[in-house]
Formats: C-alpha cells, sequence, structure tokens
C-alpha cells in the first residue's frame, strides 16, 4: 500500500487492529448455523434434522409438522428415485430424516446437499398417492408415523 501511515489499514482512520476485528465478526457470523439450521421463507426457524427428530420423539409432531424449512446435511441414504435420508449423524444420536422429492435431481450418498421443503407425518399411501407412482413398500416400512421433508428444491454439492 503506498503512501499509507503506518499503523493505518484502511482510509479514515481505521488500524489493522479494527480491521481484523471487523473481519473476525464478519467470519463469525458467516459461520453461524453451519450444516444444521432451517429457514422459512420468512425468516429462519431454527428447525435442524436433530429438532424435527426430538419433536417427534417426545410426540408433539404438531409442533414442526407444516413448517416450511431449509435443511443441509450429507445425504445419508439413496432410498429409491423419489427418496433419502439425510443428517442423521450429523445431529448426534439422531435417526436420519426422509426427504420425498418429487420431479428432482437424483442425489448419490455423502453428497451435501440444502433442501427446502415442508415437515409432514410420513403416510405411505398418502406419498404415494401425491408422487403418482407405485412405490416399493419394503423400501419404507422403516418410516410409517416419521417425519418427512416434502421437498420443492433441492440444490447439491453445497459448501459447509
Amino acid at each position: 500500500m503506498r503512501n499509507v501511515p503506518s499503523g493505518q489499514f484502511f482510509p479514515g482512520g481505521r488500524s489493522a487492529r479494527s480491521a481484523a476485528a471487523l473481519l473476525l465478526a464478519a467470519a463469525a457470523l458467516a459461520g453461524c448455523g453451519g450444516d444444521d439450521t432451517a429457514g422459512t421463507a420468512g425468516g429462519a426457524s431454527g428447525l435442524n434434522v436433530g429438532e424435527v427428530q426430538e419433536a417427534f420423539e417426545r410426540g408433539d409432531p404438531e409442533s414442526v409438522t407444516g413448517q416450511r424449512g431449509t435443511f443441509s446435511a450429507r445425504v445419508e441414504d439413496v432410498i429409491s428415485p423419489w427418496a433419502f435420508t439425510m443428517g442423521g449423524g450429523d445431529f448426534g444420536d439422531a435417526d436420519p430424516l426422509l426427504v420425498i422429492e418429487e420431479g428432482m435431481p437424483p442425489v448419490d450418498q455423502d453428497d451435501p446437499v440444502r433442501v427446502e421443503g415442508v415437515v409432514h407425518k410420513f403416510d405411505f399411501s398418502r406419498v404415494q398417492k401425491d408422487l403418482g407412482v407405485d412405490l416399493a413398500e419394503p423400501l419404507y416400512q422403516d418410516f410409517p408415523g416419521e417425519p418427512y421433508v416434502k421437498a420443492d428444491k433441492i440444490a447439491e454439492d453445497v459448501g459447509e
């Protein structure tokens, strides 16, 4: 930097120390949320995969059912061309969250993804009817009554 007095980083008298503090604050804010955040169209809902699973486990699925959110985690298991699970181990001992993806591009195991959609309670007949396809029921035998996200947008290979 030419013609900048010693100890001055930015014009206007900001010191290198002030600039470093601003950079650290910006980095901390950018890192808030990480992989386990969820949001809604109107703002952050504070949900993550673990919190959705916990609500169902404590018998309070109504607290999250119907909420629109954005969930970020790794694909744990690809179940069919229309479904995969995400999260699980990323959120302590929480079960992975089922994602139903009508007309979305397929994902691969371990892909970091960001899913936007609405949380529902899984009912095989209803999901099959909503998708308009014949699903292989044995693939979904572990999910009755469990939470799932009906995805309307999926972004693959998102940064962590």
